[in-house]
């Protein structure tokens, strides 16, 4: 056999480029446990050596990335430019496989490898691809490779669609749920972790959304089980996220159910580069594979078809004609129940200072006239005194429940706990024995296990302390405590009137109660008719009377005029500004502001002119600088009638000609300013005064007081 040294491709022009080893893995979980096949590849330095190079570039910025051409490979895009540059005269790889598995890069390498000289080797030959035998042998195991990735992906395809369609194809699992040594998806022994899942569902029913939820759990520093992939420890405790909260409740293996293939994936042609997109999840009936009843589950299919339906409500923007939204803390207590019955859309709501209003804008094209408006406190009055006439008579079971619900919370705040100091003590305890058992001498290690029982038993002490904190069990009501509760009942309607009470509580009890409302403008009878749908099938038909429009809102004809004539020339906040120094007011008795100028030119079709630029007409201020005099000069000036400012309305800029400025009288007016520091008593000097212009020096032809 040939010494690699004697092989006749490599010559001496090679040696003086550089030698590059090209390592790749084609996952991250290949680089950890497949640790021999990087070994190898890193060993192609001794091969580099072998071939005359004493030193070689090592290229690994691809370990974990795949070569199937959807991933950037930065480490094989550097290669190539080095071989562009004439800089290397030798790439080494394990195998063909590592430079790449798809037929755009085999063509680029190729392509460059040929044209500028430069070898590649593997663990048995060296290819000269200007040679035309070495590049169809490289180019068949390229091919080869390919259809090998091609027959490999295939396979594993198959062989995980067959088992997933048995719901046996493991993954990942969420918090709740571990794989036993079956296979198969049980619930977690983790007390602790099991009573967490139920308690997020449980907190789930009593929020608005899954904002809020997670607000609670921040709110009172209650932590959560959170998997961590590929960590030491699998399962950690923290405060979780809304995205984190989100995930989990829209998956379906917590109501039983197996779901392999919810996301469809395709493939895409970016800046000349494939790409791989996920689409968003579809529902689980309409995956791959759909089990019902596959594992236990922590709550019903029903119940995770109720939670995802208060999921999309939370989404306004997705469908503003169908969800309502999720419960805020603006004072409109029937945001997300008012439908319009003119379009039959739902009616948005715009706050200003401590008022809002319900609207509909939906009748036309943007920019035309509303379904219909109106105030919210009359109609959320009306509506809040139905509410309190449905609930009365259930008020005493509800307080009752109140009551009940109150200390189901408080049962499972004490259990997580309780839970938490177990768990506390129990890796206290683990951390003591791992200390006690370390000799003392090899400070090395006894400081490392001192500081991490100190954490533990400092942990132990945080859940000791929040056990506290929850507070005992409560007892079941007295009697005397009984009947204060029903008390408090029968006076619910005083209670709903208490602006102690949070608005966002009061939509959570409309929308317990009302299914919609339905809302439609009388405008014969000045009223907003109201018919309000209860959970249940009832109806009840209101009638809200309208505010009646204030007197005086009419808009004066005058002013209509004017602002008329101002919007030729000036824009909306100029012609407010114009409009307050005039000290005239909206319809409603308003000051003005850009806005109501806006909506005011808009009701009566006013449009803004066309801007003039005009260097002939100047301002006042400019064209006091223009003549280089004071204002107070041209004040002067203008009462004298040497200048014609040219208002269109009192306070409005002042347009002033050149022609003007540049006239005879007006320049021999300024410099009699100039010169005698005041203006003449009358504009016109006398006849024998003109008759001094026309001989003498320029002072002489000023004219005199």
């Amino acid at each position: 056999m040939t010494s690699p040294t004697a092989d006749p491709r490599i010559k001496p022009h090679h040696r003086r480029r550089a030698a590059i080893v090209y390592a790749r893995q084609s996952s991250p979980d290949q680089v950890r446990s497949n640790t021999e096949s990087t070994r190898l590849q890193l060993g192609l330095r001794g091969r580099a050596i072998e071939f005359g190079w004493h030193d070689s570039i090592l290229v690994d910025d691809d370990l974990g990335i795949s070569a199937s051409g959807f991933a950037e490979r930065p480490g094989f895009q550097r290669m190539l430019s080095l071989v562009a540059t004439r800089k290397v005269g030798l790439i080494l790889c394990s195998d063909a496989s590592r430079l790449s598995r798809n037929s755009p890069d085999w063509a680029q390498l190729f392509e460059l490898c040929g044209y500028f000289d430069t070898l590649i080797a593997d663990v048995s030959q060296v290819y000269d691809l200007a040679v035309p035998n070495d590049r169809l042998v490289l180019g068949l195991r390229g091919v080869i490779s390919e259809m090998e990735l091609a027959t490999i992906r295939h396979r594993m395809k198959m062989g995980s669609e067959a088992k997933a369609a048995r719901g046996e194809l493991k993954f990942i699992v969420p918090p709740g749920y571990t794989h036993d040594p079956d296979g198969l998806i049980v619930l977690d022994p983790n007390r602790r972790v099991r009573e967490a899942i139920a308690q997020m569902f449980h907190q789930f029913d009593r929020a608005t959304s899954i904002r809020q939820l997670a607000l609670w759990y921040r709110h009172t520093e209650t932590v959560f089980p959170v998997r961590k992939v590929h960590k030491t420890c699998p399962i950690q405790w923290q405060i979780p996220t809304p995205s984190t909260l989100r995930k989990l409740l829209e998956h379906p293996i917590y109501a039983g159910a197996y779901v392999y293939g919810r996301r469809q994936e395709r493939i895409e042609y970016v800046d000349g580069k494939l790409v791989k997109r996920e689409g968003h999840p579809r529902k689980p009936e309409q995956a791959r594979v759909f089990i019902r009843d596959h594992h236990s589950a922590y709550i019903t299919w029903d119940k995770y078809e109720a939670n995802q339906a208060k999921i999309a409500e939370a989404k306004p923007r997705w469908n503003m004609e169908q969800n309502r939204g999720a419960i805020r803390d603006g004072l409109a207590l029937l945001t997300g129940l008012l439908r319009c019955r003119h379009c039959g859309r739902m009616l948005r709501v715009s706050y200003k200072k401590e008022s809002a209003m319900y609207y509909c804008d939906a009748a036309g094209p943007k920019g035309s006239r509303a379904c219909l408006s109106f105030g919210s406190k009359a109609i959320d009055k009306r509506v809040g005194t139905e509410l309190c006439k449905a609930v009365q008579p259930l008020a005493i079971e509800a307080a009752l429940a109140a009551h009940e619900r109150f200390c189901d919370d408080q049962q499972q705040a004490r259990q997580q706990a309780r839970l938490q100091l177990d768990a506390a003590k129990y890796e206290a305890e683990r951390a003591f024995e791992q200390y006690d058992l370390v000799d003392p001498k090899n400070r090395l290690v006894a400081d490392t296990l001192e500081d991490r029982l100190n954490q533990k038993l400092a942990e132990q002490r945080s859940a000791k302390q929040r056990l506290e904190a929850v507070g005992k069990e409560h007892k079941p009501l007295s009697k005397v405590e009984r009947q204060r509760l029903f008390e408090l009942a029968d006076d619910f309607p005083r209670l709903w009137g208490n602006p102690v009470l949070e608005p966002r509580l009061k939509k959570q009890l409309l929308r317990t109660a009302i299914n919609e409302i339905v809302v439609a403008h009388q405008p014969e009878h000045q009223r907003i008719e109201v018919i309000v749908h209860w959970h249940g099938g009832t109806h009840t038909q209101l009638y809200v009377k309208k505010r009646a429009t204030p007197i005086g809102s009419k808009a004066d004809p005058s002013l209509i005029e004017t602002v008329r004539t101002l919007a030729d020339t000036l824009k909306d906040a100029e012609i407010a500004r114009v409009l307050n120094m005039k000290k005239l007011r909206t319809p409603r008795d308003l000051p003005w502001t850009q806005d109501r100028v806006c909506n005011f030119r808009r009701h009566h079709k006013i449009r803004l002119g066309e801007p003039r630029d005009d260097p002939n007409i100047l301002t006042g201020q400019q064209a006091a600088e223009y003549l280089g005099i004071s204002r107070n000069g041209l004040l002067g000036l203008i009462r004298l009638a040497a200048i014609d400012k040219n208002q269109v309305t009192d306070f409005a800029p002042w347009r002033i000609s050149r022609t003007q400025l540049d006239s005879d009288k007006v320049q021999a007016l300024v410099r009699f300013l100039k010169r005698e520091g005041r203006l003449p008593r009358h504009p016109d000097p006398p006849e024998d005064q003109q008759n001094l212009f026309k001989g003498g020096s320029e002072a002489e032809k000023d004219p005199m007081p």
